[in-house]
C-alpha cells in the first residue's frame, strides 16, 4: 500500500517514514503542499496523512489541487491537527477527510487510523 505523509517536522517524517516502512508500506513523505502536490502527481498515493497547517498550502490547497488534477482518484485522506475536532466536513469541493488525528498521538493511533481506511 502507497503512502504519502506529507509534515513539516523533519523528525516526524523521518519517525513515520521508518514506522511504517517497517509495517510494509510504500512510503513517501513531502515537507510541505508544493511537495505533497508533486509526490501525488509522481505516483498517487492510496492513503494520504497531511497536517493541517502544512506548509506552501495548507491542507485546503493540497485537497483543492488535488481535486482539480484527479477528480475521480483520490487518496483516503487523513488530517493531523494540532486544533481541537469537532468532525468538521471539509469543503463539498474537497476529497473527504477519512479521519482526523489529533496532535499529540501515538504512532499506533494512526497506524489504527490508516487500516482502517
Amino acid at each position: 500500500m502507497r503512502l504519502l505523509i506529507a509534515d513539516s517536522d523533519p523528525m516526524m517524517k523521518a519517525l513515520y517514514e521508518s514506522y511504517f516502512a517497517n509495517k510494509n508500506f510504500q512510503v513517501a513523505t513531502a515537507s510541505n503542499g508544493l511537495q505533497c502536490i508533486d509526490a501525488i502527481r509522481k505516483e498517487m498515493p492510496d492513503i494520504l496523512v497531511i497536517e493541517h497547517e502544512l506548509p506552501w498550502g495548507g491542507d485546503d490547497g493540497v485537497l483543492e489541487c488535488l481535486q482539480q488534477d484527479f477528480p475521480f482518484a483520490s487518496p483516503d485522506v487523513v488530517l493531523l491537527t494540532a486544533e481541537r475536532v469537532d468532525g468538521k466536513p471539509t469543503s463539498e469541493n474537497l476529497p473527504p477527510v477519512r479521519a482526523y488525528l489529533r496532535k499529540p498521538f501515538l504512532l499506533r493511533d494512526l497506524s489504527k487510523l490508516i487500516q482502517s481506511c
